[in-house]
């Protein structure tokens, strides 16, 4: 059992409090737009039950101070409207105590080795022994990106195998995984992280604070375009297809000459759309990864 990428920091609890789990079975495809949407409603907290090829079954955490029947018929509201509920089998949900939601919460989260030099662990299950490999403690909050998920995957296995040094821009940088990866893997570089969610921003630099990397890291509320006068040998942009085709001028703008963009959170239908933005902008694929039904692509400049 795996926890999803993006649970909250749990408040403090009070004893009596009970929490209101819906376990839904949805597509895999359909899991982070769910996800998002659920804590739109005021979602509390996530953790994967079971992820299969054709199936992903969550359960989701609400307080208990409204009748369920009221939060599932917003539920079932906000996945009609947004065309998740096509893709989405069965909702149940039932009471738990404090307790039961804290413990099966944490226990979701286990050490994942990454590339060839990372592990990543939350602070309550570091690793007695980390074999050699880089331990990057990372606190799940309310941002995008523990390790888990095949995208940030995908962008810390390019980042071992493209960076060695320099400068990186992480742009929508979410839990500041990326940022401190690049930190651990290679300490004396100047690294840049953005994100334009203040919560996020705070999540990273915690996270940062927490892995002795606070001084390395410029951690910012910002877009793109506000660096696009600096010049990164790196940039790495965590996002969405959409997202990064409409920021890719000002992507391109950040990175210096011979230098390499590695590009994350594409479905893997789009990414001919993605790869004619980056030819559109004076920049070439070198190399597409690709993990369940996202694709990564790096490139650099046309020469």
């Amino acid at each position: 059992m795996t926890s999803s990428d993006s649970p909250p920091t749990p408040a403090p609890l009070e004893p009596a409090r009970t929490w209101m789990s819906f376990v839904i079975e949805l597509e895999p495809g359909a899991l982070e737009d769910a996800t998002s949407l659920l804590f739109e409603l005021g979602c509390a907290g996530t953790v994967t039950l079971v992820e299969a090829p054709a199936l992903v079954k969550i359960a989701a955490y609400f307080e208990g101070g409204e009748p369920p029947r009221m939060v599932l018929a917003a539920i079932d509201r906000s996945f009609a409207v947004s065309g998740v509920g096509r893709c989405v089998k069965t909702i149940e949900w039932t009471h738990v105590p404090d307790e039961d939601w804290l413990k099966r919460w944490k226990e979701g989260f286990e050490p994942i080795e990454i590339g060839e030099r990372l592990v990543v662990a939350p602070p309550w299950r570091l690793p007695e022994e980390t074999g050699g490999r880089v331990l990057l403690q990372m606190e799940p909050g309310m941002a995008f990106g523990t390790g888990t998920h095949e995208t940030t995957r995908m962008c810390l296995e390019a980042i071992e195998r493209f960076w060695s040094g320099g400068s990186l821009l992480d742009v929508g940088t979410g839990t500041g995984i990326l940022a401190i990866a690049a930190v651990l893997l290679e300490p004396r570089s100047r690294i840049v992280a953005i994100d334009v969610d203040p919560v996020a921003v705070s999540v990273a630099r915690d996270n940062a604070a927490a892995n002795q990397a606070s001084q390395a890291i410029q951690i910012m509320e910002a877009v793109p375009s506000t660096l696009a006068g600096e010049k990164f040998d790196i940039v790495v942009a965590n996002l969405t297809a959409e997202v990064i085709v409409d920021n890719m001028k000002d992507l391109a703008d950040c990175l210096a000459p011979h230098g390499m963009i590695i590009l994350s959170g594409i479905l893997t239908p789009l990414v001919a759309e993605v790869e004619s933005a980056l030819r559109h902008h004076g920049l070439r694929a070198l190399q597409q990864s690709e993990s369940g039904e996202w694709s990564a692509i790096v490139a650099s400049q046309r020469t």
